[in-house]
């Protein structure tokens, strides 16, 4: 009876921490990319002066790298190395004023960090 009660809080905890992993990896992500986003809209419909477009992508770069050391515990460094160089990229396009080559990094950012909440996600497809 004493194992039993062990084991169902052990499969409670990892459980929960799965539940939680999985709700960050989320909530971050889609932040990011809602970001990266309207960045990508306000390029496109030129709406959003130069200035703007280098604060915003400092502003994404720095939220990423808040949101890389805790991922870094949890996605595979690969995975995160090419989202970080992609957003570096996007990043000193913008401010050399290479507006329309950005737009391949921002594209290519936006794909890994769906890519990598697609990934991550429980499901029996992951897992076996």
């Amino acid at each position: 009876m004493r194992e039993t009660i062990i084991i169902i809080i052990i499969l409670i905890i990892i459980f929960g921490g799965a539940y939680y992993t999985q709700n960050f990896l989320n909530n971050s992500s889609d932040n990011l990319v809602s970001k990266l986003e309207s960045l990508k809209t306000g390029i496109e419909d030129r709406n959003i002066t130069e200035d703007d477009m280098k604060n915003k992508s400092d502003e994404i770069y720095g939220e990423w790298e808040d949101i890389n050391k805790k991922w870094s515990i949890i996605v595979l460094h690969d995975e995160i190395d090419l989202i970080e160089t992609s957003l570096i990229r996007m990043k000193s396009k913008i401010k050399t004023g290479s507006i329309d080559e950005s737009m391949e990094d921002l594209d290519t950012s936006i794909f890994l960090l769906k890519h990598i909440k697609e990934k991550e996600k429980t499901s029996l497809k992951n897992i076996f």
